[in-house]
């Protein structure tokens, strides 16, 4: 439909360059190489962040949940960006954003994809357009709907999350509605609750995957993978990341209402064993607590270096801690399963890291933040600058028939990195099932029996002994020292061990 021009005169009043705003944007230091620096946004914006991207002229676009869309040109001063708005209008819980070009773009809200457009060519949108609304609506809180990612033949990938019972269902919904459906800490009382679907550009829906809980994180690889974040809770021990395939189920068993392939049965009858041989297991688990407690979206390092030495690997935001995260994702036996080590854990970064983007030039990451009702608010914009300085950090792990190899970012102290006794591992799992979350079971430590150090000194083979398929291999490694005697900046790694090595 046409709209009027939103421009109030509280909003005109901001457009243009920031000044006075110094004391909100100080700097402070993450590890060597990287810094955090606060964005501040225009006064009269609730900072509640739930989409970012840049437009062709790199200029951020900030999709907020009540303050509409901002565009900022960036500035190397944190302070000194200029905002102006394309959008004044608030969003149904918006959970991601996609620029088809610099006037349009679109907005999955909780009851729609929407396409937001300017048609007329002020730098304001003026059309807002439901493209599809094809699937149901109960009217509880929890159902997000992150994405769009496109599929790269023209349509696009949502992630439709199921409702709470924290909430209610309305008395009248959207859609068809199943009362075996709303059975369920986590339910799905209406269509496709708990499914990543895929939306052509006439708005059909057809459904994708099922079996996810809170899978407010969506992205597409550089290889063409499609990957989803979930959170713990309920059938989830701990967050899990996904590498999502056509028809397979995911684990959260309330979607499967939903799958023809399951007519008119309650999934929560099917028992524990059933459900286990069913699902796909997560490429990569995400220990509760300490490694992360809420996974938003993903986004991979496109960089070619210009972001540091982890060009390739995915990084995946913590609304609930002060984090970010690296992973490290290898195939085994053709399946996907890998590592995950903190990137950023507070050193001045909030929580509610609900949004990811590099910039163009490839040397900061934007970092939009929003967290509504689980604790503390933390909202706002920060961005994480590599400064050219190599941290020392592990870069990567790969998994070997007895053990694993540790690349790092800079050689190593051999002396150190020769001792077994620098290497304290251990590994359990997480139970599968109806309770929310489980804790670390079965722990046991991993006796280090052998260690070689390459001639290089970048990476060490470490030699385990009781290696087990379906665990988590925990690394604590705080003693290894850089050949030039620097501290590592984050000794814990964590490998999903899916399949043993061939």
């Amino acid at each position: 439909m046409k709209s009027d021009k939103f421009f109030s005169a509280n909003w005109r009043r901001f457009i243009g360059t920031m000044t006075g705003l110094a004391a909100l944007a100080g700097a402070s230091q993450v590890s060597a190489g990287y810094k955090v620096e606060e964005i501040p946004l225009p006064p009269e914006v609730a900072p509640e962040i739930g989409g970012l991207a840049f437009n062709s002229q790199g200029e951020l676009v900030v999709v907020t949940r009540r303050s509409g869309i901002l565009i900022g040109k960036p500035s190397s001063d944190p302070n000194a960006f200029s905002w102006r708005v394309f959008a004044n209008t608030s969003f149904h819980n918006a959970t991601g954003v996609l620029l088809l070009s610099d006037s349009e773009m679109l907005i999955p809200q909780m009851p729609e994809l929407t396409r937001v457009q300017d048609t007329d060519g002020d730098g304001a949108a003026d059309w807002y357009e439901c493209v599809s609304k094809s699937w149901g609506v109960s009217g509880n809180y929890h159902e997000t709907n992150a994405g769009p990612i496109p599929d790269g033949e023209g349509n696009w990938y949502i992630a439709v999350g199921t409702a709470s019972h924290n909430g209610p269902t309305f008395d009248i919904v959207r859609g068809e509605f199943s009362r075996i459906g709303r059975r369920g800490r986590n339910f799905s009382a209406v269509s496709y609750k708990g499914w990543i679907v895929k939306i052509t550009p006439e708005g059909e829906l057809i459904p994708w995957a099922s079996g996810f809980r809170a899978n407010n994180g969506i992205a597409l690889s550089p290889e063409g993978d499609l990957w989803v974040t979930d959170n713990q809770g309920d059938w989830r021990g701990t967050s899990p990341v996904f590498h999502v395939e056509k028809g397979n189920f995911y684990g959260h068993p309330s979607s499967l209402v939903w799958d023809p392939e399951f007519p008119g049965e309650d999934p929560l009858e099917y028992g524990i064993d059933k459900l286990d041989e069913l699902r796909t297991r997560a490429a990569v688990l995400l220990p509760q607590g300490f490694m992360c407690n809420s996974p938003a979206e993903p986004v991979f390092d496109t960089t070619g270096g210009k972001f540091g030495p982890f060009s390739g690997q995915m990084f995946v935001g913590d609304i609930a801690g002060q984090r970010v995260l690296r992973l490290m994702i290898e195939k085994v036996g053709g399946q996907y399963q890998g590592a995950c080590v903190q990137f950023v854990d507070g050193e001045g970064l909030r929580g509610g890291n609900n949004r990811l983007v590099f910039a163009p030039d490839g040397k900061s990451m934007y970092v939009g933040q929003t967290y509504r009702g689980w604790g503390r608010p933390e909202e706002g914009l920060q961005r994480i600058v590599f400064d050219g300085e190599t941290p020392f950090e592990i870069q990567n792990i790969q998994l070997q028939k007895e053990g694993f190899v540790l690349t790092f970012t800079e050689p190593l102290d051999k002396t150190i990195a020769s001792d077994a006794s620098s290497y304290d591992v251990e590994s359990y799992y997480y139970s599968y099932g109806h309770k929310y979350g489980s804790p670390q079971m079965d722990k046991k430590p991993l006796k280090v029996t052998q260690t070689a150090v390459s001639d290089d000194g970048v990476s060490v083979f470490v030699k385990l002994d009781g290696l087990e398929a379906r665990r988590i291999v925990e690394f604590d490694i705080p003693g290894l020292r850089s050949r030039d005697g620097e501290e590592i900046a984050h000794s814990k790694i964590c490998y999903t061990l899916n399949q043993l090595a061939p």
